[in-house]
């Protein structure tokens, strides 16, 4: 499937997919990085995410009937190639400690009656899973990961709340997160992280997580979360 749709004045997205796993991610970053070779600095932004690619290019550098036969080709040759090459990129281990309790966790026995599990089995499946990053979007250095736990995968509130603390680690279907700072949200709350995954005080900014990357979630005691730096505000 390939379909190329105006996202704005000034880019196009490229859809090479319904649906999202790990050979999609595959092509995604292959026709990223094609694409940013091929086009130069007639893009001023290429942004991969779960089954498409959206391109941003500079007006006055190029033109819109080349810029979009240019990213078609780009598409094509990718979606052309052979299954050999089709393996997904093997990114960064990434481990984030979390405390699964308590406080940080008000929406762990909803998850686990939904579950039919207990609280401690909900937080043994969560952990043993290994997550890919296939997007970062709606806040600075949020990662949307998968694929959750088929028996985790609860919906999200019926209400999203006005207010989720930074480093909350949260589940809503096949979706998994951590917050990058204090926000309204609608996903499932099971524990917290203390690590920082969007640091704007840093020259650029840090962001922790990019896509491709794999990512654990390691149970750790409230001690050990507060020895990490982590702060339980409610």
């Amino acid at each position: 499937m390939l379909r190329i749709a105006d996202s704005s004045d000034e880019s196009l997205t490229l859809y090479l997919s319904d649906d999202y796993d790990e050979r999609t991610l595959a092509r995604i970053a292959r026709l990223t990085a094609l694409v940013r070779r091929e086009m130069g600095d007639r893009v001023t932004d290429v942004v991969p995410s779960y089954c498409s690619v959206t391109v941003f290019y500079d007006l006055l550098r190029s033109e819109y009937r080349e810029v979009h036969r240019k990213l078609e080709e780009c598409a094509e040759q990718v979606l052309l190639e052979p299954d050999e090459v089709e393996a997904a990129p093997q990114g960064r281990m990434v481990e984030l400690p979390v405390y699964y309790g308590g406080e940080a966790a008000p929406d762990l026995e909803r998850v686990a009656e939904f579950a039919g599990l207990t609280t401690g089995e909900v937080i043994d499946m969560h952990a043993a899973e290994e997550y890919r990053v296939y997007a970062l979007g709606f806040r600075p250095g949020f990662a949307f990961m998968g694929k959750t736990p088929q028996p985790l995968r609860v919906p999200r509130l019926d209400s999203p709340r006005p207010r989720v603390p930074a480093g909350a680690v949260a589940i809503a279907g096949a979706q998994a997160a951590v917050y990058p700072d204090s926000c309204p949200g609608g996903w499932n709350l099971i524990g917290r992280c203390p690590e920082t995954l969007f640091d704007r005080s840093s020259n650029p900014p840090r962001v922790l997580l990019a896509v491709g990357d794999r990512v654990r979630f390691v149970p750790v005691t409230r001690k050990k979360f507060e020895q990490l730096g982590g702060e339980l505000d409610g």
